[in-house]
């Protein structure tokens, strides 16, 4: 790899990697009974900027893509470990967003494995982190029956979005990159 090739990974994968650290905060939050709210908004709106600003700078890169998403996932299961510990009730709807999560990574790898190709989930993917979070704040409440709502919506937002990962696996597109 070239200089240039690696300077313009670094910066990329510190703001996204950094997102981690946030999550670690939530995490540690959850864990004490502490209110999460504004970090839990802090972590969405860097999810969703990181890669605007890194493509305003045509510093977005292949690999930071990739990081960006195992950052997701990992993410989710740090908060979702202490969340479970917590709240029981939250515990079946963790499982199918980690199941989704899970899916939908391997299908990407797969993809990225026979083509090359990062894959950029779109509407779909921030569909399904939105309401992952939305759940993750309703199940923090304590209210059972608003944790089991939130959970039958946040799963089955996951899953229907799950599905466009499963299609078009190996096959190329002119851009490059496999949006969703």
């Amino acid at each position: 790899m070239h200089d240039k090739n690696v300077a313009k990974e670094i910066p990329g994968l510190v703001i996204t990697g950094a997102r981690y650290a946030m999550a670690e905060r939530i995490a540690r939050k959850v864990s004490k009974d502490e209110p999460v709210a504004v970090d839990l908004a802090g972590f969405v709106a860097a999810d969703i900027l990181d890669g605007a600003i890194l493509r305003k700078f045509d510093a977005d890169t292949p690999l930071r893509r990739v990081a960006d998403g195992v950052v997701d996932h990992l993410s989710m299961i740090r908060v979702g470990f202490e969340a479970a510990k917590k709240y029981p009730d939250s515990r079946v709807y963790l499982g199918i967003l980690a199941a989704r999560a899970a899916l939908v990574g391997g299908a990407n790898a797969l993809h990225m494995a026979k083509t090359g190709e990062v894959t950029k989930g779109q509407n779909k993917q921030r569909a399904a982190n939105l309401a992952t979070a939305a759940f993750g704040l309703v199940a923090l409440t304590g209210n059972k029956k608003a944790t089991h709502v939130a959970g039958v919506v946040a799963s089955g937002i996951s899953i229907l979005t799950a599905i466009p990962h499963l299609r078009n696996i190996g096959k190329r597109n002119e851009s490059g990159i496999r949006k969703l």
